[in-house]
């Protein structure tokens, strides 16, 4: 042990010494951000980084970028990414490693490298969407029937976004004359109260999913920045469970967040969103103009035939009516004939007792009055017998 006494001052500069001489390259170093902040007097962006392992940080150190680099370095990460450098992104830093006697430690970020962290995006929506599949949620959604009139509309987006103002011309000022009936679910579409917001504002529409047809997400107008909640589980799984169809209009032409990949439909804007519906509509008035002229062509047809099948019916029934006609009149002369035959038949076997009928009558008459006359003279007798001329 070495007897010479250092000040604080003195032992930290030596340290400094000894690690500008032990790291004097520029290392490349992959971390977690864990908090950034723009200074805003100096311009400095000053950022926590961390490594994790199991959720549990296992280093930490400070890094900064400085003013001079800020502006391109978060410009280009911006450009590749679609996203704005913030809190949760895993990143790869070009650092130089520096020490202050004041302030410590430091690593000064020289650059840093977007494919990394959407690589990194990348992979955590490959793991989000294998487990919505392993819960078989994945096509959920695009199971529910689709109505074939979607007129009454839920939507999700921010009261202020230019995207829900196009949203909302593109389909008021449709060329058909169509009526929507649109109910705006407010919440931030972009930031870090983004999820929540989005989260509360589809429980919202859930508790009265009953009075609309569809859902719209809509999130558009300005760059395609801060896309990262629509990679989320939570929202994920409740689009997926959604009662609802649920169309995806989130407005970005990059890789397929997680809330495209499990909506009903995905759109690339919300101007595109309102013409899928407007199209919706009028694919279904089509179908219906279709049906009525189909209706009309097949009651057409099916009357020429019946006019057909009647005339044709009518001309039978004018030979059919003649021939029975002359059929019976037919059957009446024979008839006639065949009563006349049968009746003089019948009369002629009948004549010999006709022709008696005078000398009959008289035979039995007089037998009758000779009858009487003994009667009488029976009674005479027996008056006489009890009244005895005096």
């Amino acid at each position: 042990m070495t007897k010479e006494t250092l000040t604080l001052k003195e032992f930290l500069g030596q340290l400094r010494e000894v690690i500008e001489l032990s790291y004097p390259l520029q290392y490349r170093i992959t971390a977690e951000i864990a908090r950034i902040n723009i200074h805003y007097q100096s311009g400095h962006c000053f950022l926590d980084l961390v490594e994790k392992e199991d959720e549990s940080v296992v280093a930490k150190a400070s890094g900064v970028i400085w003013k001079s680099r800020i502006d391109e370095i978060l410009k280009r990460f911006r450009e590749v990414v679609g996203q704005e450098l913030k809190e949760g992104m895993k990143v790869l830093l070009l650092t130089e490693v520096r020490f202050h006697e004041i302030y410590g430690l430091r690593l000064n970020i020289v650059d840093i490298d977007p494919s990394y962290t959407l690589g990194e995006f990348a992979l955590s929506r490959k793991k989000v969407l294998s487990q919505l599949e392993k819960e078989g949620l994945l096509t959920k959604n695009k199971q529910i029937p689709f109505p074939l009139v979607p007129q009454r509309i839920a939507v999700i987006s921010s009261e202020t976004s230019a995207g829900y103002e196009d949203f909302l011309n593109t389909l008021h000022n449709n060329p058909y004359g169509y009526k929507f009936s649109i109910k705006l679910f407010p919440a931030y579409m972009q930031g870090e109260q983004a999820e929540g917001s989005i989260l509360s504002a589809m429980d919202r529409a859930r508790n009265v999913a009953k009075n609309y047809d569809i859902l719209v997400i809509i999130r558009g107008g300005g760059d395609n920045v801060d896309l990262h909640c629509f990679d989320s589980y939570n929202i994920g799984k409740a689009v997926a469970c959604f009662p609802l169809p649920v169309i995806s209009g989130i407005g970005h032409t990059r890789d397929e967040t997680v809330v495209d990949i499990v909506a009903y439909k995905k759109e690339i804007s919300p101007t595109a969103t309102g013409q899928f519906v407007i199209g919706a509509v009028r694919n279904f008035e089509e179908r219906l103009d279709g049906l009525s002229n189909r209706v009309i062509s097949v009651s057409s047809t099916i009357l020429a035939e019946q006019q057909r099948q009647v005339k044709e019916t009518g001309s039978h029934l004018n030979i059919f009516t003649d021939f029975f006609l002359h059929k019976a009149e037919q059957n009446f002369t024979r008839t006639v004939v065949d009563f006349k035959t049968n009746v003089s038949k019948c009369i002629a076997s009948r004549g010999f007792f006709i022709d008696r009928m005078p000398d009959n009558l008289a035979s039995a008459l007089r037998i009758y009055v000779k009858a009487q006359i003994n009667f009488l003279e029976k009674q005479e007798d027996k008056v006489a017998l009890m009244h005895p001329v005096s």
